[in-house]
């Protein structure tokens, strides 16, 4: 994956072809209404975003599959102010994509309940998952299940914790 600063995203937002940075017609609805700040609630959650890798049939879920794009779907969850409640299961294995995802959902402010689990290693996130532990002000549960922690790892997330 190749580098991509903000203004790339800010410059091509409006006019990306959604269909072109994702795997299906499905998650370029999703991706639509991140972008559009018009994500459907649910009776169970409000504002909630899944994002998984197997079948999952619960309110706004992307389900991933090559071919979509991690910094796209990281910019629209950064810019979005309707998310509340985001439920994390599954980072892809490149580390690039990873970075691209974190470094732009970083920017989000109403996320209040972030989820991590399945299959995330805690030492390949925290430290990318540190600014917005730190800026967010709004997250008032960060839930980390079945992950395996390093005393690196666990290390960062509590100075992250102790700096906001």
């Amino acid at each position: 994956m190749e580098s991509r600063d903000n203004n790339y995203y800010d410059v091509r937002a409006q006019d990306v072809k959604l269909e072109d940075i994702t795997s299906s017609a499905h998650n370029a609805k999703i991706l639509r209404m991140l972008r559009d700040d018009d994500l459907a609630s649910t009776e169970e959650e409000e504002g909630a975003l899944y994002i998984v890798d197997y079948t999952f049939d619960h309110g706004n879920t992307f389900f991933v599959k090559e071919g979509d794009d991690w910094g796209w779907l990281g910019y629209f969850i950064g810019r979005n102010k309707q998310i509340r409640n985001l439920h994390l299961f599954y980072l892809p294995e490149d580390g690039d994509q990873v970075d691209a995802f974190m470094e732009d959902i970083k920017h989000n402010k109403s996320i209040e309940y972030l989820d991590f689990q399945h299959k995330i290693e805690g030492d390949s996130i925290i430290d990318r998952l540190a600014p917005f532990i730190i800026h967010n002000t709004n997250l008032k549960e960060l839930r980390l299940l079945g992950i395996h922690f390093g005393l690196d790892c666990v290390h960062s997330l509590a100075v992250a914790l102790i700096q906001r």
